[in-house]
């Protein structure tokens, strides 16, 4: 066990699950970076208590391999022998991780690239930046950039070129949600709601019954919500925004998700993107490629996607796949959730009603204070 893993394991001992009515449990805690939380349902204190202890360790030894901000981290030692021949082990959660980032780099032709560390690092929101990158030090990241240089062998990786470093946290976050919600099947848990950071995941039903009611956050005014959505048991939602991860030069803002193509943040005027799919991973990657892609170009990517709907912001205005309007919740949400609702089916063979193709503006704007709360990074 590194040194990161038994800090995470100590920093989570302590955590234990808090009644939230009507049998109901949750426990909030950082891990990932994010504010995050699990909300759920258990026969007996005991069954709660097991589940959070499962779910925190999976969690701990999650973070301490695969964060690329810890220096001991697994992928720390994948990055580092980059260019220098030498093979590193992989695992079975690495190798399923890998084979997403091998899918949606094919599948959105290379927009999304775990590689993309190199240009992430030059334009790091976290630093300051007097002046902007010059070319020569954008085209030298570039360089640094492409999943074809990634060799694979039979449980073993290596990157091909000096300097190359790979990131999974396009991928990683939503990864864990994912396989929470598996683990909570899997510990009997049938009613939850994984929370990291805002990429969300649900199980079965809240207690008022029906769908979850989960509030978007509008980046106009980050804090608030534009509308709230309904999300079924067994779907799942993510945002992507460049809204809050940001810096400004000379009165202009940059934001940290960079077009691998160009080596530049996005510029388009598309400030943030949900999606909603039946996992958390495809929510996750595809609303990352649709900020990449932006506008209706975006929207295309999500119409001619099965099982997916989405919307985003651009610029000042909301764009919808055909099916989102399905989903979203009418004025005064908040207290048809108080009082329970009938479930809306979100399914894309359903023709939704004035799909706004133009962009045009949403009508549905409100204030929400719980906890299901879907943002941007």
């Amino acid at each position: 066990m590194t040194a990161s893993e038994s800090s995470l394991h100590t920093r989570f001992a302590a955590l234990r699950p808090e009644a939230a009515g009507e049998g109901f449990q949750q426990v909030h805690f950082t891990a990932l970076g994010s504010a995050c939380g699990l909300f759920f349902h258990a026969p007996t204190v005991a069954d709660a208590e097991a589940f959070v202890r499962k779910a925190l360790h999976w969690l701990a030894r999650f973070e301490a391999r695969w964060s690329r901000y810890l220096p001991d981290s697994h992928l720390s030692l994948i990055n580092a022998r980059a260019g220098t021949g030498e093979w590193t082990e992989t695992d079975p959660e690495l190798e399923a991780m890998l084979a997403l980032c091998d899918h949606y780099h094919f599948s959105t032709r290379g927009i999304f690239d775990a590689t993309s560390l190199p240009l992430s690092r030059l334009w790091d929101w976290r630093k300051p930046h007097p002046a902007l990158p010059v070319r020569a030090e954008v085209e030298a990241a570039r360089a640094l950039v492409g999943w074809e240089k990634v060799e694979r062998g039979p449980g073993r990786i290596r990157l091909g070129v000096s300097g190359m470093q790979l990131d999974l946290g396009g991928v990683g976050k939503e990864f864990a949600v994912d396989c929470l919600t598996t683990l909570a099947k899997a510990c009997g848990i049938t009613r939850v709601m994984v929370d990291l950071g805002g990429d969300i995941a649900v199980l079965g039903e809240p207690p008022e019954g029906g769908s979850w009611y989960i509030g978007l956050e509008d980046p106009a005014d980050p804090g608030r919500t534009f509308c709230g959505i309904r999300l079924r048991g067994g779907w799942a939602v993510a945002t992507s925004g460049d809204y809050r991860r940001r810096f400004e030069v000379e009165a202009k803002t940059y934001g940290h998700i960079i077009d691998s193509r160009t080596g530049w943040p996005v510029a388009h005027g598309t400030r943030a993107c949900t999606v909603i799919a039946n996992r958390c991973t495809t929510a996750g990657l595809l609303s990352t490629t649709a900020m990449v892609l932006g506008g209706l170009e975006a929207i295309a990517l999500l119409d001619r996607t099965p099982g997916v709907e989405g919307c985003l912001w651009h610029r000042g205005r909301l764009c919808e796949s055909r099916g989102f309007r399905r989903a979203v919740l009418p004025a005064g949400w908040e207290d048809e959730a108080a009082d329970g609702a009938e479930d809306v089916p979100n399914e894309k063979a359903e023709a939704a009603e004035n799909r706004t193709e133009d962009c045009a503006d949403h009508s549905v704007r409100t204030t929400f204070g719980g906890p299901l709360f879907a943002h941007g990074p």
